[in-house]
């Protein structure tokens, strides 16, 4: 009998504490997180092992998550990876975010069974894409009401 694989999760923040409060989470989901402090060392983590989800905060140093989500959109190698943003920012910030191509923005602080739901979801939704066929059936694209 095959076990499914276990789903990887990047984590992208640049404060430590919300990491390992979200990879306890994600762990005690039956996840396996990974980490980067900001949107350049979570874009250059993505592209060496595109994760199954991104899990980012949008206000980070050097690249922030809008702009991470952007560039993850636009590689072919993570295009189709499902993004998660997480921010206390206002509704801009979360008008942005999905305007870059996020698939949901969550409110921070957020609750472990938000999160973890909407990161199920999330994933389940790709899944269910790929047992169709991904060659027949396109996912639908960040953002959209479909």
């Amino acid at each position: 009998m095959n076990t499914p694989p276990v789903p990887r999760v990047l984590v992208v923040d640049d404060v430590l504490q919300v990491r390992q409060v979200f990879a306890r989470f994600l762990t005690m989901a039956g996840m396996a997180p990974s980490f980067a402090a900001d949107g350049v060392e979570g874009l250059a983590a993505a592209r060496v092992s595109p994760p199954d989800l991104v899990l980012c905060d949008l206000e980070m140093p050097r690249m922030d998550g809008v702009a991470l989500c952007a560039a993850l959109r636009a590689d072919a190698a993570t295009r189709r990876v499902p993004i998660v943003a997480v921010t206390g920012s206002g509704g801009d910030a979360a008008l942005s975010a999905i305007a870059a191509g996020c698939d949901a923005v969550l409110p921070k602080p957020c609750s472990r069974a938000l999160l973890i739901a909407t990161v199920r979801d999330l994933l389940g939704s790709v899944e269910k894409a790929r047992a169709v066929g991904a060659a027949t059936t396109p996912l639908p694209q960040p953002g959209s009401t479909r």
